[in-house]
C-alpha cells in the first residue's frame, strides 16, 4: 500500500482498523508468496538460535514500523514521511564511515544536504487553512446551500420586483 493511500485511509478511518487490515492482508500475501516462491528455500534453512533471533528481530522491527507509520502519516502526511525516509540512506553512510572505516564519495554529502533542505522547506511551508463559513446574523444554526448561477439570477430578479 502506498504511503499516500495509507495516509488517506488513516485520515478517513480509524488508525487501529488501518493497522489491522495492513497486518491481515500483509500476512495473507506473504503466506501465499512463501508457499509459491520460497518453499524450497524455507525447507533448506538450518534453524539455529542465531537464525531464529535474526528472524525475531526482523519481525519486531517491521511490526514496530508498520504500527507507527499510520500515526506519523496522520500527524505529518505522506510527503514529509517520504522525505524523511530518504534520510535512511544517510544512516548507511554513517555506519560505513564510523563502523567500517570506509570513505564515501562527496556526492553523498550533497544528496544529504538536498534532502535536509527539502524536509525543512516542506515543514516550514504554511498551508492556507480552509476558510471558515461566515455566520449570518450571529445564528450558527442557519442552513446554508450552495447557490448556482440560476439561483443567483432568480434571487436578483425576486429582489428587484
Amino acid at each position: 500500500m502506498s504511503n499516500v493511500g495509507e495516509e488517506f485511509c488513516v485520515k478517513k478511518k480509524d488508525q487501529v482498523e488501518v493497522v489491522f487490515m495492513i497486518g491481515v492482508f500483509g500476512f495473507l500475501v506473504s503466506l501465499c508468496e512463501i508457499a509459491i516462491f520460497e518453499r524450497s528455500s524455507l525447507i533448506s534453512v538450518e534453524w539455529t538460535s542465531e537464525m531464529i533471533l535474526a528472524l525475531v528481530g526482523y519481525t519486531i522491527s517491521f511490526f514496530l514500523f508498520y504500527t507507527l507509520v499510520p500515526y506519523v502519516l496522520k500527524l505529518s502526511g505522506a510527503a514529509l514521511f517520504n522525505l524523511s525516509v530518504l534520510t535512511s540512506d544517510m544512516w548507511a553512510v554513517v555506519i560505513r564511515i564510523f563502523v567500517y572505516d570506509q570513505q564515501v564519495d562527496w556526492l553523498y554529502y550533497v544528496s544529504f544536504l538536498i534532502v535536509v533542505v527539502g524536509i525543512i522547506t516542506y515543514s516550514k511551508t504554511e498551508k492556507d487553512p480552509p476558510p471558515l463559513p461566515v455566520i449570518e446574523d450571529d445564528d450558527p444554526n442557519v442552513e446554508y446551500q450552495a447557490l448556482n448561477e440560476d439561483n443567483a439570477i432568480w434571487r436578483d430578479n425576486a429582489s428587484a420586483s
